[in-house]
């Protein structure tokens, strides 16, 4: 048997987080070292709530209880986190779960991060799920820590398709811009799963299966799914941002990418946040095609979930 792959996630859950997170924690193959959390989607203190709720409800479950939830950032690198109720509603989850007693851990997010690269070299891949304030400031304080990396997987852009936040601009690199452009000034190879490659995976109102037989991690999920269509009325199709992600990791065939060179403009309140290319053949990986049924498949395993099952 293959040892377990080391995997840390970087999160403001967020119901596609959640998802990505619960799909995580179902898999026998990922070893995940912990949780940390950033604002984004929600305040700082509302994304740790959720991750250590999340956490709590999985309970012994693959040792969900023992994964450590550290604290990032609470502002991005300029400015203050735009927050995403509209989407994910007012505390990020569409499915009320518990207070939780379990507690964050004492450290900073970036010096959990450095730890962890420095007692795990070459062997982490970092999940980043939100903004990249955690991420720039771990570069900042830590200059050689993302260099010690087995492989960083980010969702965030929308290079070549029109963005969900302005024009051109995707939430998480338009919530910290500066963050998501020092990130890429590193040069640290990465591969982007940006709008382009989300918005070719979804499942639909009507073809979420019924929850009878499923285990508590797809119970939660389709409780999360159905809430959030609940929402609005006019929601038809739910796209599997984080989801697609976290499932690019596990099975990197699930992506058709190529490699460029990127940046992200920080011009003004309206331009922040719009990716480019600005070369091929450079260590950003970004996805031409996304294989929907490799994608559906592995969420039947470890979820239970195929869109149409009834």
């Amino acid at each position: 048997m293959l040892p377990a792959r080391k995997v840390i996630i970087d999160t403001d859950p967020g119901v596609d987080d959640a998802i990505a997170i619960l799909m995580a924690l179902a898999d026998p193959s990922l070893d995940l070292l912990g949780l940390t959390t950033v604002g984004g989607n929600v305040s700082l203190a509302q994304a740790t709530r959720n991750a250590l709720a999340l956490l709590e409800y999985a309970g012994e479950y693959a040792g969900a209880s023992r994964i450590p939830v550290v604290k990032g950032a609470s502002r991005p690198r300029r400015g203050k986190f735009r927050y995403s109720h509209d989407f994910h509603g007012r505390t990020g989850l569409t499915r009320r779960l518990p207070r939780p007693s379990i507690r964050p851990a004492p450290q900073p997010a970036v010096d959990f991060l450095a730890a962890q690269l420095e007692q795990w070299p070459g062997q982490i891949t970092l999940l980043a799920l939100g903004p990249l304030t955690n991420l720039a400031r771990l570069h900042r304080k830590h200059p050689s820590a993302l260099d010690k990396l087995r492989s960083l997987v980010v969702m965030g852009g929308a290079v070549g398709v029109p963005g969900n936040v302005t024009p051109h601009a995707e939430f998480n690199f338009y919530s910290d811009p500066v963050a998501a452009q020092e990130v890429l000034a590193t040069g640290v190879p990465m591969t982007l799963v940006d709008l382009s490659a989300c918005r070719q995976i979804s499942i639909a109102r009507d073809e979420l299966p019924d929850a009878d037989g499923q285990g508590p991690l797809g119970r939660l999920t389709l409780e999360l799914l159905r809430g959030w269509f609940d929402t609005d009325p006019t929601r038809q199709r739910f796209e599997f941002y984080d989801p697609l992600t976290l499932a690019a990791f596990i099975d990197p065939a699930i992506l058709a990418v190529r490699p460029v060179t990127l940046e992200v403009e920080c011009r003004d309140a309206d331009g922040w946040g719009e990716s480019r290319v600005i070369a091929e053949g450079g260590p950003v990986s970004v996805v031409d095609a996304a294989a929907a049924p490799k994608f559906y498949a592995l969420l039947d395993q470890l979820l239970g979930i195929t869109p149409g099952r009834r």
